[in-house]
């Protein structure tokens, strides 16, 4: 029992110094990748933990090296747009001029209400007031409200 017990505290120290070392500092600024990267260092600080004949290194060279990969993967999307873009994907119009893309609601499994929330969450009453939302590559919604447009003043005079 107490093999596990500091087996288990030395993979935790691990793991937070692996994942401080992506920069990351919660959950809700992971990408897809890092998330992807997070879930398989829970996975492989688990085995070594829980099994006494994997010895400790077996488990803490693997968090190194994903999390190494990790880190030079960011610095690569960083430098190189096409791979930011084929990690990382792009920007989702939802709405656009007060209507809703249900094509874009469907690919995103996004539904109506969903949007409807965020545009309240946003400040505002509903779509009438919204010109455009996009789901961002983070998994959250922006809101763009309808511009107004003042006619025939002079905003200088």
């Amino acid at each position: 029992m107490t093999a596990i017990f500091i087996r288990t505290i030395f993979m935790y120290v691990s793991m937070m110094l692996v994942v401080r070392l992506m920069g990351k500092r919660q959950i809700g600024e992971l990408q897809m990748t890092e998330f992807i990267s997070a879930v398989l260092l829970s996975e492989i600080a688990a085995l070594p933990i829980t099994d006494r004949d994997i010895p400790l290194l077996y488990g803490i060279l693997p968090l190194f090296v994903i999390g190494s990969f990790e880190v030079v993967l960011a610095l690569l999307c960083r430098k190189c747009r096409p791979l930011r873009r084929l990690l990382e994907g792009k920007p989702i119009e939802l709405v656009h001029n007060g209507h809703y893309l249900q094509r874009n609601l469907t690919r995103t499994r996004i539904s109506q209400e969903e949007v409807e929330a965020q545009i309240r969450i946003n400040g505002y009453r509903g779509i009438e007031e919204v010109d455009c939302v996009f789901l961002e590559q983070t998994g959250k919604m922006s809101v763009l409200p309808v511009r107004n447009v003042q006619s025939g003043g002079n905003s200088g005079a």
